[in-house]
Formats: C-alpha cells, sequence, structure tokens
C-alpha cells in the first residue's frame, strides 16, 4: 500500500516519468503504469 501511495504522490505532485518512478521506488514500470491507470480510472488525480 506504501508503495502505491508513493507512486501516485510522486506522479501528480512531482511529475516524474513511469521510468523514474519505477527506478526510484523499486518496482516494474509495468507497475506504475497500473497504478497510474488505475489510480485515473478512479478519479484520482
Amino acid at each position: 500500500m506504501r508503495r502505491i501511495r508513493d507512486v501516485l504522490r510522486l506522479k501528480f505532485e512531482a511529475g516524474l516519468s513511469d521510468r523514474t518512478l519505477a527506478a526510484a521506488v523499486g518496482i516494474s514500470k509495468g507497475a506504475v503504469a497500473a497504478y497510474v491507470y488505475r489510480a485515473r480510472a478512479a478519479g484520482l488525480s
């Protein structure tokens, strides 16, 4: 849960790319893209 929160915070507040986020958090680019897609589908920004 903490990783998801970190990914979304860095994506929406810092504006980092998926590749940079993946390296910073230690997960794959696909996982980052999936988290961001699901957050946007849920109406989060």
